[in-house]
């Protein structure tokens, strides 16, 4: 099964600010790659992201949402940790957030796709794990602040090697 993670993050590795990505209406090329790479996916979650994202299931993909309590929401899989979430996803995975998901994700993806946005924001209170030496960046995109974008921002590729 192919397993992978999708982030943004700022300079200091922030992911968010109660609640919401700090560059949530700045960055529509963002939300355009995250839904071009997730869309006919298995998407799982944390809760605190499945409630940022409205208590909602992102459509066109299977909404997995790591939880002690289910959703009760219709088009969502509930699962008490990430081995009973993959077990039932059915799709390529994409590892969504929050923190805590990412964290633990590390050890089962072999791909990360990060949008890294060049700029520091101020008040975040969620972060994205350091990654270690066994992750090696394959791809680099930049793209300059633009009319629609506020941001410079980069998608890069981080794949894991056999090496520790």
């Amino acid at each position: 099964m192919n397993l992978a993670m999708i982030v943004a993050y700022d300079q200091q590795r922030a992911i968010g600010h109660n609640g919401e990505l700090p560059w949530a209406r700045s960055l529509p090329a963002d939300l355009a790659n995250f839904k071009k790479l997730t869309t006919n996916s298995s998407v799982i979650m944390g809760r605190k992201t499945f409630e940022s994202i409205g208590s909602r299931p992102l459509p066109n993909r299977e909404n997995i949402v790591i939880s002690s309590t289910p959703t009760g929401v219709k088009g969502t899989l509930t699962a008490l940790n990430i081995p009973s979430a993959l077990s039932l996803a059915r799709y390529p995975v994409y590892f969504i957030g929050g923190s805590m998901i990412y964290a633990e994700a590390l050890q089962y993806v072999e791909t990360i796709y990060a949008t890294e946005v060049n700029h520091s924001f101020d008040g975040a209170d969620v972060f994205f794990p350091e990654i270690g030496r066994e992750w090696q960046e394959v791809s680099r995109e930049h793209h300059p602040a633009d009319d629609s974008n506020a941001y410079d921002f980069d998608f890069v590729k981080y794949c894991k090697t056999t090496q520790k």
